[in-house]
């Protein structure tokens, strides 16, 4: 048995002096704290602070916050619409449809022209002489500028400009349209007209009108020359043009709403062969009541001129402003089941003077 006590006292030596170097101790259980008796004390409840309470008339009026406009319908989606978008005034849409023959209302070809015949108007029931001249004077320039909307909703989709120059007996008209926003961005459309003419004592006599229409990355030209010395009027696209008599009074689409504020039509009903450099048509156009419109411009005094609907047919309504000289300051235009597809109205005015 003293053979093993050496070996065990020197393991258990190496042990214990491992057990101080490394520090690993094991903890040995330590006496309990001596009992501290519990003391306890009753004291008065204080009394609760007074909390002054909020005035209502005081209270402060929560921020305001803006409103965002509610997004337009999902019919007015552009790619579905841009194609029934009516451009410039007041032509409304130019359709490949439209370049057909001459209607048979258009005068044929060996009618003499005459000169234009004033029709009946504000400043005279009954007709008068050609030299009478319009009843209102046309001021030496003139531009007025539109926004184009969709149907009737006020969804704006456009840009119109309509411009006027006059020098000594000639006249210089511009009608300038595009498509603005999202309908620029998926079907971008412009469409200018130019009219070109003499100012006479019975109004405007309409010489030269062009067309040109860009939609699509395509330009589609028309033009329309109207000689009224050999009383013929020649119309259409450059490779394919009509010739026709050239009637009384005939006007462009264009120059027939400056004519028309030159002379301010009375009650009833008027007619007015027009050309759109495409077509050559008499528009017949119900003349009503005056009445009161809202515009961007405030409440004005319009006179309404309604074009009478044929079955199939496109159509415009317009509003002359009788307190700006009856210029024109909204133009409706109806589709060809007569429900309206677009309108474009004034928010500026500015004329030089006459």
């Amino acid at each position: 048995m003293r053979a093993y006590r050496l070996p065990a006292a020197v393991l258990v030596s190496a042990l214990a002096h491992a057990l101080v170097i490394s520090r690993a101790w094991i903890p040995l259980p330590t006496p309990p704290a001596p009992r501290v008796p519990l003391q306890a004390q009753l004291l008065e409840r204080p009394a609760p602070a007074h909390v002054a309470k909020p005035d209502p008339a005081r209270r402060p009026a929560p921020p305001k916050v803006a409103r965002r406009p509610p997004p337009p319908p999902a019919a007015f989606a552009a790619p579905q619409v841009a194609d029934a978008t009516p451009l410039a005034l007041p032509a409304g849409p130019i359709t490949d449809e439209s370049a057909t023959e001459p209607t048979g209302e258009s005068a044929p070809v060996e009618e003499a022209a005459a000169a234009p015949a004033p029709y009946p108007s504000h400043a005279s029931p009954v007709a008068g002489p050609a030299d009478a001249g319009p009843p209102n004077d046309l001021p030496a320039s003139g531009q007025l500028t539109y926004t184009l909307y969709l149907g009737t909703d006020g969804y704006s989709i456009g840009r119109s400009t309509y411009s006027w120059t006059v020098e000594r007996d000639t006249y210089k008209l511009i009608s300038d349209s595009e498509t603005t926003g999202i309908v620029e961005l998926f079907r971008p459309q412009r469409l200018t007209y130019i009219s070109q003419g003499r100012l006479t004592a019975g109004g405007l006599r309409p010489e030269r009108f062009a067309m040109t229409r860009t939609r699509r990355g395509e330009t589609v030209e028309a033009r329309a020359h109207l000689d009224w010395g050999a009383g013929r009027l020649t119309y259409g696209r450059p490779a394919h043009p009509h010739t026709v008599a050239l009637p009384a009074a005939s006007q462009d689409i264009v120059s027939f709403i400056l004519q028309l504020a030159l002379n301010p039509p009375a009650q009833g009903r008027i007619h007015l062969p027009i050309t759109n450099g495409v077509r050559f048509e008499t528009y017949e156009l119900e003349v009503l009541a005056e009445e009161r419109i809202e515009t961007p411009l405030g409440l004005l005094v319009a006179l309404p001129l309604k074009q009478v609907r044929r079955d199939g047919a496109e159509s415009i309504e317009v509003w002359l402003a009788v307190e700006h000289g009856y210029l024109p300051v909204k133009v409706r235009f109806l589709d060809r089941e007569g429900n309206p597809s677009g309108e474009q109205v004034v928010d500026a005015i500015r004329v030089g003077q006459p």
